[in-house]
């Protein structure tokens, strides 16, 4: 991986990119057999510990390429779920980012003090990415399983197809392309709305004005309180949502790993993109 995204932006540092990760860059996706057999467990129930969430919570989730990756695994791969949709969502990953947006949120808003002068610090990792740490153990000679004795050459095969994930970021592309950070775009060049930053770029500015604080941490609070309602729409008994909801995961993961991904794969010409369901003026109505 590179620290430096097609086009623009800055590269990444050893010190930042120590703990952060370097932004997933325009491009394909590629995930190793080895990446998709420790997801495919995380997946399964490593989130539900509450020593994980702590891990996580200071790690600020995943570093960008396996935050794409975590989504990626389980929107290819879950294939029965509960909910209208039924399977190929991203169930697990709402409910760990949707506790992500408020940790930084509330850090955000946090008036500077004595013992807190820099609150925008919460922006930043004091942990390394849990995948990283074990993609990163030394090699052990002989079969390694995955999660139920499953086949993982052939679940990564299928994850590396993206076809559910690019159907989601395809689907939603009308709300979600004014939406991104403007240093991770391309076409925009960081000329942009400095509140929608992703959270590296926003780093990268810090110390941030209160006022900017308080904007980035209201859309935040903003995108939680849609991927709430998508994650119940995941349930037994949620109400189905919307493409306002649909797109919430999107903005989440943009916001936390940068926009990379979805912007590859939303390739087809802008003028036919969709605006699912006639809603890109409805986003926070």
């Amino acid at each position: 991986m590179t620290g430096q995204r097609n086009g623009a932006g800055a590269a990444g540092t050893p010190q930042r990119d120590r703990l952060t990760g370097p932004l997933v860059p325009l491009g394909p996706l590629e995930l190793s057999v080895e990446e998709v057999r420790l997801l495919w467990s995380f997946v399964h129930g490593d989130i539900m510990d509450a020593g994980m969430r702590r891990l996580l919570r200071s790690s600020l989730g995943l570093c960008p390429r396996h935050t794409w990756a975590y989504a990626v695994v389980e929107v290819e791969l879950w294939q029965v779920g509960a909910g209208s949709r039924g399977g190929h969502q991203p169930f697990d990953v709402t409910i760990l980012y949707e506790d992500l947006l408020e940790h930084v949120a509330d850090g955000l808003d946090r008036k500077r003090s004595l013992l807190r002068p820099h609150p925008d610090d919460v922006l930043v990792p004091v942990g390394p990415c849990r995948i990283c740490l074990d993609t990163g153990l030394p090699h052990v000679p002989g079969l390694r399983m995955g999660y139920a004795n499953s086949n993982t050459e052939a679940l990564t095969a299928e994850a590396n197809t993206l076809i559910h994930t690019t159907t989601w970021c395809l689907e939603t592309v009308g709300l979600w392309r004014d939406r991104v950070c403007p240093d991770c775009d391309p076409g925009v060049h960081g000329a942009g709305d400095p509140s929608l930053r992703c959270r590296f770029h926003l780093s990268q500015h810090r110390p941030l004005p209160e006022d900017l604080r308080q904007r980035v941490a209201s859309r935040l609070r903003e995108i939680r309180a849609r991927m709430r309602h998508l994650t119940n729409s995941m349930t037994d008994y949620g109400a189905s949502v919307g493409a306002a909801e649909d797109t919430s995961w999107i903005e989440a993961m943009g916001f936390f790993a940068g926009w990379g991904l979805p912007l590859y794969l939303a390739t087809t010409v802008e003028s036919s993109w969709p605006e699912p369901e006639g809603r890109a003026s409805g986003i926070g109505d």
